[in-house]
């Protein structure tokens, strides 16, 4: 080997260790459980019903966060059957089984500290078959940058996802519900 070309492969060695290398980001599968409780008004009192069931599953990349959480409507408790039965039947859980929350939020990363986030995601929710976007705001705690807990609280209309609203004594629920959850979420790499 010449006196050249030593030189030059010194020269190709460090303009290659020289270059900074970008590692891309590891992608976070997220993946968790929880409870979705529903509140719904009439004008004779107020009745709630919560699913312990609620599935979890998203990723948070380059892009940001994708998300989704679901529970089946039948796993819905108020502790009357009378009433589960009838809410089943409003909002046709045979064809419908489901409910359903898609969420992303660009450029976000998961926190990496312990501590307390709140943040905005665009959502569809899906109920009844109809899906209806909105934004719903999330308190994500980090309890070491792994695992997670997301609590959230929002208002739905049932006529936006064309259910009928139940009546008693021919007086319909209000249209408007609460959604109250909270899961507990673990991200892996």
């Amino acid at each position: 080997m010449t006196r050249k070309h030593v030189v030059a492969l010194l020269v190709l060695l460090a303009a290659t260790i020289a270059k900074p290398v970008r590692v891309a980001a590891q992608p976070s599968q997220l993946v968790g459980s929880g409870s979705v409780e529903y509140r719904l008004v009439h004008k004779f009192h107020t009745i709630s019903a919560t699913s312990h069931a609620m599935a979890v599953r998203g990723t948070v990349d380059a892009s940001g966060l994708k998300v989704m959480a679901r529970a089946q409507v039948g796993t819905f408790d108020s502790g009357n059957s009378n009433r589960d039965a009838h809410m089943m039947e409003a909002v046709e859980g045979e064809k419908y089984p489901w409910s359903v929350v898609r969420a992303v939020l660009p450029g976000f990363k998961l926190p990496s500290a312990a501590g307390s986030t709140k943040i905005s995601v665009q959502a569809s929710v899906e109920l009844h078959g109809v899906a209806v976007t909105h934004p719903v705001d999330i308190t994500l705690e980090s309890k070491d940058g792994v695992h997670f807990q997301a609590r959230f609280t929002f208002s739905e209309s049932l006529t936006a996802h064309k259910i009928e609203r139940p009546s008693l004594l021919f007086v319909p629920v209000d249209d408007i519900i609460t959604i109250v959850g909270k899961a507990d979420i673990t991200a892996k790499s």
